[in-house]
């Protein structure tokens, strides 16, 4: 299966969780990245995550943004 790859930088919140949400109810991938800078975000999507099935494998700051790498629980 193929990865999902998502970048909401720029976007306020809850942009960045609606698309998160929108992208796995329409996929059968088993992963996906998301870009985003809204500090809020990370939260959110980490508990949507876990709600849902998925499961944060990494998650990595830079200077202005930050990358979260999930997989879909098997």
């Amino acid at each position: 299966m193929s990865k999902i790859i998502i970048d909401v930088r720029g976007l306020a919140c809850p942009e960045p969780l609606i698309a998160f949400t929108n992208a796995i109810k329409q996929t059968d991938a088993a992963e996906l990245e998301i870009s985003f800078d809204c500090p809020a975000a990370r939260d959110n999507i980490i508990r949507a995550a876990d709600s849902t099935g998925w499961t944060v494998v990494s998650v990595a700051d830079t200077l202005n943004y930050t990358v979260m790498n999930l997989t879909k629980k098997s």
